[in-house]
């Protein structure tokens, strides 16, 4: 792009150092002007002291995606900086070589009005020059300039696609810098600049990141009291930089979902309609080659990203290429720990990002969350298993895999997990799964919500019992004879118990509900009175779950022993079985039990 005569009449008019009138020798001198302020900002002054203490490098690359406040924070450092600023906002039109360089020029020309004649002069000659021609003339400019001063490009990402004689004059003057310019490169994407790794190497380069933007608890907290006109309280602020991140344009935007004392904001809660929804659509996700999205929505889908888990996932084998080109490009992912190979999406990107395939493709989300279930099951891993499952309203399968491992899971004392699968189902696709229902029951007799416990049981016992399952029905009986002893009914928790019991031997039921069933028959039966019938229960069950290893038990049977040999005054092997469930319950790292026990050797 060159300019004519028209263009020069028409644009702005300088004088330079001779007094003689030189007509700046751009067309939009605006782009070369500090932007206004906008309103929706603070002035954050750990930030421009960062950008102040880097003033001692060559180069200063400010690389953030869209909404971290980029240019916000460079006009807060121009317009409080000691020495010269010249600033250049960059945009598509820059990105040939002789218009960047007038630009260029007039940019320096903003405070030294002699700025870059030979530049200019070889521009308006036309005549041939290479690009270490340019770069020469560059590097000679700067040097001209009696007194130290900054540039700041700002969106240099407008040259990632700048043509190659750009890019080489660029890095050539880049590298040649001299000693008392400073160049602050702002952009959204990462800059491909051969020679800054080099640069970096020497200690000429210092970065602001993203991570550096990110809002503190204190400045969200004065963001929304200063310019949002909001009172938070701090605990609110941290949510809200928890959620967010830090990232401010989303502050900005969720500010209508904040109320007065009450800031809770869950991820699921965000809708496609929301303002902040669209502005990711706009400047993260539309924009991108369909390819991109495509591989965007397909690994948001698990809440970690590791490369070869993803390829199996989505049926590639580029899936480490596409998180590096993402990487690049700056779009709100980042690498996860230390393993080079596990990534994770900006919270709420990744909230779009799933909210974009449920709602734009809703049989793919299905299919993809299905098919990583079936992997992570797998590999065992059944907290993720299950989050998949509720994603894709796989409700059978939730049934299959808490059936697998709930007891496992709460006798781990994981009990937390499993209320969490039992949250997330909706209440009428729970109540047509009593087997669930029966977990439910199980939490809240944990819980000691007894009467609720009882409640919740009515209907699996009914359904169980109409359905002939008698096994399903014997486990909710085990779980109401559990309640009711609680309760202090005793004798109506032995006679559920024992019907239980009978159920099972009947019915041929599996060893550990058979097991489950005596072992609270035998508590209930100490409860009772009736210490030598607990005592064959109970010394028949331990047989049981020793032979099984089943740490869990053997410490909790050993408990109940203890309780039912010092009750018949046996007091010596009390206290043998209670030493065991004491180490147990060290090994096992269950401090609620073993606080129990402790108390029941006390009471010795």
């Amino acid at each position: 792009m060159r300019f004519g005569p028209r263009e020069a009449v028409m644009a702005e008019r300088t004088t330079d150092i001779r007094g003689v009138d030189q007509p700046a020798p751009v067309p939009y001198p605006d782009k070369l002007a500090l932007p206004v302020r906008r309103a929706a900002t603070i002035h954050r002054q750990r930030l421009i002291d960062l950008l102040a203490e880097h003033t001692s490098r060559r180069v200063t690359i400010v690389s953030a995606s869209a909404g971290y406040g980029k240019t916000t924070l460079l006009l807060d450092f121009a317009q409080g900086w000691h020495a010269p600023v010249c600033w250049y906002a960059l945009d598509e039109r820059d990105r040939d070589l002789p218009t960047f360089l007038h630009y260029w020029v007039a940019c320096g020309r903003t405070h030294f009005l002699a700025f870059g004649r030979g530049v200019e002069e070889a521009l308006v000659g036309g005549e041939a020059v290479s690009p270490e021609g340019w770069v020469d003339l560059m590097v000679l400019a700067v040097q001209e300039v009696a007194q130290p001063f900054t540039f700041i490009f700002d969106d240099l990402h407008h040259l990632d696609e700048a043509s190659p004689e750009l890019r080489q004059v660029l890095e050539g003057w880049l590298y040649r810098l001299p000693a008392h310019c400073h160049l602050v490169l702002s952009t959204r994407t990462q800059p491909d600049v051969t020679v800054l790794p080099l640069m970096t190497v020497r200690q000429e380069v210092a970065t602001v990141t993203g991570a550096d933007f990110a809002f503190t608890c204190e400045e969200v907290a004065q963001l929304y009291r200063d310019v949002l006109n909001k009172e938070i309280s701090l605990d609110d602020a941290q949510h809200l930089a928890d959620v967010t991140e830090g990232w401010a344009a989303a502050l900005i935007l969720m500010a209508d979902k904040v109320q007065a004392a009450r800031t809770a904001i869950s991820l699921e809660q965000l809708k496609g309609s929301d303002t902040l929804f669209q502005y990711i659509n706009l400047e993260q996700f539309s924009g991108n080659p369909g390819e991109v999205q495509k591989f965007l929505t397909g690994s948001a889908v698990p809440r970690t990203i590791d490369t070869k888990w993803v390829n199996e996932l989505l049926g590639i084998d580029n899936a480490e290429e596409m998180l590096n080109y993402l990487e690049r490009r700056n779009l709100l992912v980042a690498r996860e720990g230390t393993d080079p190979q596990r990534y994770r999406y900006h919270k709420l990107f990744r909230a779009f990002l799933v909210s974009h395939l449920r709602v734009q493709d809703p049989q793919r989300f299905t299919d993809l969350n299905e098919k990583a279930a079936a992997m992570l099951e797998r590999e065992r891993q059944w907290e993720e298993a299950v989050y998949h499952l509720l994603q894709a309203g796989a409700w059978e399968r939730i049934v299959h895999v808490t059936e697998r491992v709930g007891r496992e899971l709460f006798e781990q004392g994981k009990w937390d997990t499993l209320a969490d699968w039992l949250e997330a189902i909706p209440a009428q696709e729970l109540d047509a799964q009593p087997k669930l229902v029966l977990w439910k029951a199980r939490i809240l007799h944990y819980l000691n919500q007894l009467d609720q416990a009882l409640a919740v049981l009515a209907r699996p016992i009914q359904t169980f019992e109409a359905e002939g399952d008698w096994v399903s029905l014997a486990e909710a009986l085990v779980v109401k004879g559990m309640c009711l002893r609680f309760k202090g009914a005793y004798h109506e928790a032995k006679e559920v118990l024992v019907r239980a019991r009978s159920l099972l031997l009947k019915h041929d039921g599996p060893t550990s509900a058979l097991t489950e069933a005596r072992k609270e028959l035998g508590i209930t039966q100490g409860m009772c009175g009736e210490f030598a019938k607990a005592l064959e229960e109970l010394k028949g069950v331990l047989d049981i779950y020793q032979a099984q290893g089943d740490a869990y038990n053997i410490a909790n049977v050993s408990d109940k022993l203890g309780i039912t040999l010092a009750s018949l005054g046996r007091l010596a092997e009390a206290v043998g079985h209670l030493e065991r469930a004491r180490v147990r319950w060290l090994k096992l790292g269950n401090d609620e039990l073993l606080v129990q026990t402790l108390n029941n050797l006390g009471m010795l």
